[in-house]
């Protein structure tokens, strides 16, 4: 028998080659006029944000631009986003144009902008129960998919730890994937969000928690950013490879946020949160081992998803190390090994990392402190 689920989706989601420019026929079909951006210097720098701004005075919507979204952005940015709206414009939707730092920012400000909530205490699950602002999100990278979940990750400054709000609230109104907008992003973040996305449909497939749709959702990403992940590290011009990556990212965003993340993610954000590496260079690192720690639970799961990324020949037992060869062969490894991280930091980054049930609960196999530590240490390449 199957168990009872729920699934949560964007109400509306479009993609294609140029489709950011749909923006305002969007808005109108909301009934929105008035719309607060939320950006970040480096999309504003890269003329993206011009060509939104472009598009929407051409058809008179009033708009106003917040564009200091951080990386692994701290709730004090929403309260800079939410006081700068309403200092300059009387918003009726939110438009987050960026990556995932931004739009997890959008989403929160989306949620606390008419009725003032404090963004840090939603914190948790179930605690936005309401978003008075409808909410358009159009990423600029393939990896985080955001703009396909529930969920908005935070850093706290004082301890480096990171956070989750999760509430179906947060789920977009309405999605724009435009490929084009991705085309010029570097290899190395175009490396670590597109592994974070194959990390995201991976956990998603063997998730405790995985449900019918999640499943196929999360094999259908493997099919396009199997391929599409090495070919575009090898060159960020091949368009056809950047067009499937961002699509697979989208179907790995839908895949966890309809199942879960696992011990991958648990184990990754105190580690990147404390020592600031990018989130898809830790994720990328950590799966090659954790997947080898849950392998005696997932070996149907592991084969069935090999074939799924075009790796039909690769065996459960070797599935970590094609693993581990990918996130080498794309730069992720001399990545995460530049950053030094000493071996006496891992015991408090493993309680971190066990305690954060909301993703150790659904992982296939259990993981304790010692597990997760040993984890860290031959990731890392450090003694046990």
């Amino acid at each position: 028998m199957l168990r009872p689920f729920d699934n949560n989706l964007p109400r509306r989601l479009r993609f294609g080659r140029g489709i950011s420019g749909e923006l305002p026929a969007e808005l109108r079909r909301l009934g929105c006029s008035h719309a607060f951006i939320v950006t970040d210097a480096g999309v504003s720098g890269a003329g993206i944000l011009a060509r939104v701004m472009v598009a929407l005075q051409a058809e008179r919507f009033a708009a106003a631009v917040f564009d200091r979204t951080e990386p692994e952005p701290p709730f004090a940015s929403v309260a800079e986003a939410v006081t700068l709206a309403r200092r300059s414009i009387d918003a009726d939707v939110v438009v987050a144009l960026g990556g995932g730092s931004v739009m997890d920012t959008a989403k929160l400000v989306a949620a606390t902008l008419r009725d003032g909530r404090d963004a840090a205490l939603l914190a948790g699950i179930g605690k936005v129960v309401r978003r008075p602002l409808p909410l358009v999100c159009i990423p600029t990278t393939s990896g985080t998919g955001s703009e396909a979940t529930p969920v908005a990750i935070f850093t706290d400054p004082a301890t480096g730890n990171k956070v989750g709000v999760v509430d179906p609230c947060l789920v977009p109104d309405v999605v724009l994937l435009d490929p084009e907008l991705t085309d010029g992003l570097p290899k190395l973040p175009t490396a670590a969000a597109g592994m974070d996305a194959l990390v995201h449909a991976l956990e998603a497939f063997i998730a405790r928690t995985a449900t019918p749709l999640a499943r196929g959702l999360a094999l259908e990403a493997a099919r396009r950013i199997g391929p599409a992940l090495p070919a575009v590290c090898r060159n960020g011009r091949d368009l056809a490879a950047r067009d499937a990556m961002l699509l697979g990212a989208n179907l790995a965003g839908l895949a966890f946020a309809n199942s879960s993340c696992c011990a991958v993610h648990a184990l990754a954000l105190p580690l990147g949160g404390r020592f600031h590496i990018a989130h898809g260079i830790v994720t990328g690192c950590l799966t090659a081992e954790t997947m080898r720690h849950n392998l005696p639970f997932i070996r149907e799961d592991v084969t069935v998803f090999a074939a799924a990324l075009g790796w039909g020949d690769t065996t459960p037992d070797a599935f970590p190390d094609r693993v581990a060869a990918l996130a080498s062969e794309i730069g992720l490894a001399s990545a995460l090994g530049s950053v030094p991280v000493p071996r006496s930091a891992l015991e408090e980054l493993a309680r971190a990392a066990v305690a954060n049930r909301r993703l150790m609960d659904p992982n296939p196999a259990a993981i304790t402190e010692a597990d997760a530590v040993a984890i860290y240490c031959r990731t890392l390449g450090l003694h046990a």
